[in-house]
Order: structure tokens, then C-alpha cells, then sequence
């Protein structure tokens, strides 16, 4: 696959849209384009027609990588198109060795797009140097191997999709799908991991949060169960056979900023926080004149390091306003993402989350900006 995208001229800092089902041939054709040393802009298969033309578009993609059955619901463009049923036969006359590509850690790696305030949605660059150190972490902080069995539940247009891949390739463990009508079920998805034997795999908080008021039957091998992407209200029993991690951490710094184990309810004093920085991340929490604020009082998180986004795609001006100078760092060039999102310090040095200062929501993970729907609503 990747020799094939290199004959329609896919190399470095190339951009190629994705747009397939959840299925090992978009994982392949993802890891193609890595191995180019391009860049992927996921397209979910459920979005409208509208949006992912607009996606497209906005993003300056050159190629899109599709299926003919996909592709007759997308609105046409003046793009190169792959289907990659079309195309099978070319694809297996390919050379079978590694493309050594040149690659550098401050190439692209993906675009994602999140909701803007503005009215349209966003497109965050983030860089292979942000994928590595995510990568890397995950790899010590959950001592992943090849024995492992990780699942994928997250749909492409989610960032923890990457998250759920990644890390699990690199040492060579097993991906398991999870199908589609299991993901909407509690029940049939504790059934799916006892039988798939998963040892360790990310739910989105509020699908976590149900499982830690299930009934584990016998036979469940998971050891590590990841969730993020909203506020976790619930710790795990004490009884439970797996350690719940919460994480936390917006699409501008590569899925997972901060991570902790939470206590089980009988230990914890509180309600679970976000935890501490991984690998590699620089926090603080700053008042409005980017001062940091006494251990407990409220503040603005204020992101840098490794996993920092390179900016918003063809949006100097936002990128500017919301990736500063980091007046705290000695490093030439290093900057601070600007989340929006407010938290403290607790005394023991976790962060915990408290809200916005704006009038951003999370729905089913997602963030969505009212700005958006309003500008939407009145066209």
C-alpha cells in the first residue's frame, strides 16, 4: 500500500484523507501513510456528506483513500480518490520492502478537526514527535508487550482511535475491532472482551462508568481499562479484577496530557481527579496575567512539551492566540497550549478538573463549541 500512494506522488508532509469503516484496512492504510512520512486526516464514514467535503477542502487534502461504496456518498471533489477496492490488484504488484522514508519528528503525523467557535470546525496539526512520545509513555506506563490483546472501540474521527493503535503496533501486540453493534452494548461488550481475552483497552467515561457498576463475570482477563474524555464522577469497587486509569488531555496535545490510577471508592477522599503530566509535559495552572496561582486555587491549565501540537492547519491567527510563548521554559521556540479549561492543584500535587471558562461542552467525548450550532442554526 505505501509503495502504491508513493506512485501517486503521497511523501512527506503530504496530506491524504481517510475515509473507511472501522476494519484492518484502515489500519493499513493509515500505517502506509506513516511509513511515507505523510500525514492522515480521518474521515468518519458516519459524518455528513457536507462536513466531510468540507474537511477535505479545508484541510488541502491531496489524495483521498476510500471505498467505491464510500465514496458515492461523498461529495465530489477536484482530488486524486483511491478506492481501495478498485485497486487491489495494483496494490498487490507492489514491492513488499520497507519505503525508508527520510522521516523527522516535526513532520505531520495527523490533522484532526474539532469544533470551533467560530462556527467551523478546526483542523489540529499534530506531529510525529507527539505521536512518539505518546507512544512511548503508554508503552512504560502500562508495560505493553506483544502478548498483549488491546481493543479498538474508538471511531476514526476520535483522536483515542490513534491512541487505541499506536502504541500496541509498535511491539507488535494484538488489535482486536470491536464491532459495531457491540460498542452499544455494556453487555454485549463485557461478553466480547471475556471472549476476545482483552488485556487491556480504553472506553470512552461515561461507557467506563457503567462498567464499574456491572456484574464482571468470570473468565474477564482485562488488567488495565483506560477511559477519557469527560469528567469521571465514579472510582472503581475494591473488588474489581482491573485497575481503571483516568486520562485526560485535549486533541492540541496528542490524546493524554495528565493520567493517574484511580482508588477504589473505599480509598478515595474525593472524586477522581485527571492525575499528573506523562512523559515529557509541562502543566501549570495560571491566573489571567499567566501567573501561577497557590496550591488549590482555581486557574487556567496551561500546556507544553513533547506531545504539543504543531498548530491549527491554515489558522495562523487562532494558532497564535491559543499556542503562546511559554514564559516559564528556557527551551528557544517553546510554547504553551491555552486550553480553556479551568483546574487546581490538590495538595498532594493531582490535578483536578473543574470546568470552562467558556462555553465549551463535552458530548459523548466529543467537544463541541455552542458557537458552532449557533452559526449553523442561522444560515
Amino acid at each position: 500500500m505505501a509503495h502504491y500512494l508513493r506512485s501517486l506522488n503521497v511523501g512527506v508532509e503530504s496530506l491524504v484523507g481517510v475515509c473507511l469503516e472501522r476494519s484492518s484496512e484502515l489500519v493499513i492504510g493509515l500505517l502506509a501513510i506513516l511509513k511515507l512520512g505523510a500525514a492522515y486526516l480521518p474521515l468518519d464514514p458516519a459524518y455528513p456528506a457536507e462536513r466531510q467535503a468540507f474537511l477535505l477542502e479545508d484541510a488541502g487534502a491531496s489524495l483521498l483513500l476510500t471505498t467505491s461504496m464510500l465514496y458515492a456518498r461523498i461529495a465530489k471533489q477536484e482530488r486524486g480518490v483511491v478506492c481501495v477496492d478498485s485497486v487491489q490488484a495494483q496494490i498487490a504488484a507492489q514491492r513488499t520492502t520497507d519505503p525508508g522514508a527520510r522521516i523527522e519528528l516535526d513532520n505531520l503525523a495527523y490533522v484532526i478537526y474539532t469544533s470551533g467557535s467560530t462556527g467551523q470546525p478546526k483542523g489540529v496539526q499534530v506531529t510525529q514527535r507527539g505521536l512518539s512520545n505518546l507512544i512511548n509513555w503508554h508503552r512504560r506506563a502500562f508495560a505493553v508487550t506483544a502478548q498483549d490483546r488491546a481493543s479498538q472501540l474508538a471511531s476514526i474521527g476520535f483522536d483515542a482511535a490513534g491512541w487505541e493503535l499506536w502504541p500496541y503496533l509498535a511491539v507488535g501486540a494484538t488489535i482486536c475491532l470491536v464491532e459495531d453493534e457491540v460498542r452499544s452494548s455494556l453487555l454485549h461488550l463485557l461478553t466480547w472482551l471475556t471472549e476476545e481475552r482483552i488485556s487491556i483497552g480504553f472506553l470512552p467515561t461515561p461507557l467506563a462508568e457503567e462498567m464499574l457498576e456491572a456484574d464482571i463475570a468470570p473468565g474477564l482477563q482485562l488488567r488495565t481499562l483506560l477511559t477519557g474524555g469527560d469528567l469521571l464522577h465514579r472510582a472503581p469497587a475494591q473488588n474489581l479484577p482491573f485497575t481503571l486509569v483516568n486520562n485526560y488531555g485535549p486533541t492540541e496535545y496528542t490524546v493524554v496530557t495528565t493520567s493517574e490510577v484511580v482508588a477504589s471508592r473505599s480509598e478515595l477522599e474525593d472524586r477522581p481527579a485527571i492525575g499528573r503530566p506523562i512523559a515529557n509535559t509541562r502543566v501549570y495552572v495560571l491566573d489571567r496575567r499567566m501567573q501561577p496561582v497557590p496550591i488549590g486555587v482555581a486557574g487556567e491549565l496551561y500546556i507544553g512539551g513533547e506531545g504539543l501540537a504543531r498548530g491549527y492547519r491554515s489558522r495562523p491567527d487562532l494558532t497564535a492566540a491559543r499556542f503562546l510563548p511559554d514564559p516559564f521554559c528556557a527551551q528557544p521556540g517553546a510554547r504553551l497550549y491555552k486550553t480553556g479549561d479551568v483546574v487546581r492543584y490538590r495538595t498532594d500535587g493531582r490535578l483536578e478538573f473543574l470546568g470552562r471558562n467558556d462555553e465549551q461542552v463535552k458530548l459523548r467525548g466529543f467537544r463541541v463549541e455552542p458557537g458552532e450550532i449557533e452559526v449553523a442554526l442561522l444560515q
